[in-house]
């Protein structure tokens, strides 16, 4: 029988396709069977973490929230004995507070999307000093959709594809080039003749099946580094910034910057490859991006088309666009390097997982035994203690009564010296100079 690890995650969070795939990839690939739980169902009374091997959080959970992790529920957590590993997004928001949770609830592994050299800088408090942590994806290659036919590239209908949303200040200057690159393309693009659908509104947004059939009819889409260049450490400022953009939605970023942002954008950037980038790849469909890491996954030139932040290449770019067999080399390199290869799967998150749970499990295990031999060696010292108190307790009173037989002979032989028989006066005498030896030798 598999080890059994429970999964507490948000329901409402599996409308989102790559945050369902994500759940369901620990049913379907891991060695452990993985038991899934609405965080707030667990806060039943009839629930108990007793038999099962470890406790995952998942993203979908925000740790410091009461709304997700009641006081109840945070009790049983912080009680239960076995691994328990964190999966965390969003991380540059509200970090005291996720530090204070994880250090509360005993968390032993977190798995982040924070590279390790950033990860120093965003995470600094000391106390985590003996948690676990390890680096991960926002998503995974869908390979369901590898093996979805699309049409070719000559035949799509749509030049460059891209949606996306115009995300608040507090995210920082490195956010807004999400929707930045959409707007200056599309402004661009006019001089080429290109067939773009871009756009930042939300009413065209498209989800689910829709999304994949657009991207599907594109050459081509835009993209970005998802990220952050604003860490809000006492989150504080996310739910400022929310509120005076509401109240002033005419605000540019700049003057939130100023007013909200403590001079910090800039100091630290979170950044990561999108999951927008693997359905490209599984989809089949040209990348054209800013240059960056994309998580050690992507290579400018090789994986996509680099387009420069201030646009000056876009001839250089359409000029690649138009090249059906460069544009198809590029897809196809792609296509077998990241969407087909294994190394951006699911299944090999999954393996990374299992390996770190199970050497998890193996270390508390080994502190486990350990905390019971120490006890059992204490155990030990203090009966030996015991028995020794003991034991000294019986000389001292062995040693009493021997002193007083010694008076008592002595002070018979004084009393009755010239009465008693020779033979007995003899014993006396013998048997108060074995006693004076045993004082002499013993005392």
């Amino acid at each position: 029988m598999r080890p059994t690890t429970v999964m507490l995650y948000a329901t409402s969070a599996e409308l989102i396709g790559t945050v369902a795939d994500h759940l369901d990839s620990f049913s379907k690939y891991s060695k452990y069977e993985t038991i899934k739980i609405d965080s707030r169902v667990a806060d039943n009374e009839l629930f108990g973490f007793e038999g099962f091997a470890s406790i995952v959080i998942h993203y979908s959970v925000v740790i410091s929230s009461t709304n997700y992790i009641s006081k109840k529920l945070r009790d049983k957590i912080r009680k239960f004995n076995g691994p328990k590993v964190l999966f965390i997004q969003d991380e540059m928001r509200w970090v005291e507070r996720t530090v204070d949770s994880i250090i509360d609830l005993g968390i032993d592994c977190v798995f982040s999307v924070i590279d390790k050299e950033t990860r120093e800088f965003v995470y600094q408090d000391k106390r985590l000093k003996g948690v676990r942590f390890e680096t991960t994806l926002t998503g995974f290659v869908p390979e369901h959709l590898t093996r979805l036919e699309t049409p070719n590239y000559r035949e799509r209908l749509i030049d460059i594809g891209y949606r996306a949303r115009k995300l608040p200040a507090c995210y920082g200057s490195f956010a807004q080039e999400k929707w930045q690159i959409g707007r200056k393309f599309l402004s661009d693009s006019k001089k080429f003749g290109l067939e773009c659908d871009i756009s930042t509104e939300e009413s065209d947004r498209h989800y689910g099946q829709d999304w994949i059939k657009f991207l599907s009819n594109c050459k081509a889409t835009l993209g970005v580094e998802s990220g952050s260049s604003f860490i809000d450490y006492s989150g504080k400022v996310f739910p400022q910034v929310m509120k005076y953009e509401a109240d002033h939605p005419e605000a540019s970023f700049r003057e939130v910057a100023d007013l909200f942002l403590e001079g910090r954008d800039g100091q630290t950037t979170i950044r990561a490859i999108s999951p927008r980038c693997f359905e490209a790849a599984a989809l089949r469909t040209l990348m054209i991006m800013y240059e960056g890491s994309y998580s050690g996954v992507l290579n400018a030139g090789e994986h996509y088309v680099k387009l420069e932040r201030d646009h000056s290449n876009m001839e250089e770019v359409v000029a690649i666009l138009k090249d059906h067999g460069r544009a198809q080399e590029i897809i196809s390199h792609t296509y077998q390097d990241v969407a087909c290869s294994g190394k951006w799967s699911l299944k090999s998150f999954i393996r990374h997982f299992d390996d770190v749970l199970s050497e998890e499990i193996k270390k508390k295990n080994n502190e486990i035994q350990a905390y019971t031999r120490d006890l059992m060696s204490e155990k030990t010292k203090n009966e030996k203690k015991l028995k020794a108190h003991k034991l000294n307790q019986y000389r001292r009173r062995k040693d009493i009564i021997v002193r007083r037989l010694y008076e008592i002979i002595s002070r018979f032989e004084k009393q009755s010296a010239n009465a008693l028989p020779t033979s007995i006066s003899k014993m006396l005498v013998k048997t108060r100079k074995r006693i004076s030896v045993f004082l002499s030798h013993y005392l």
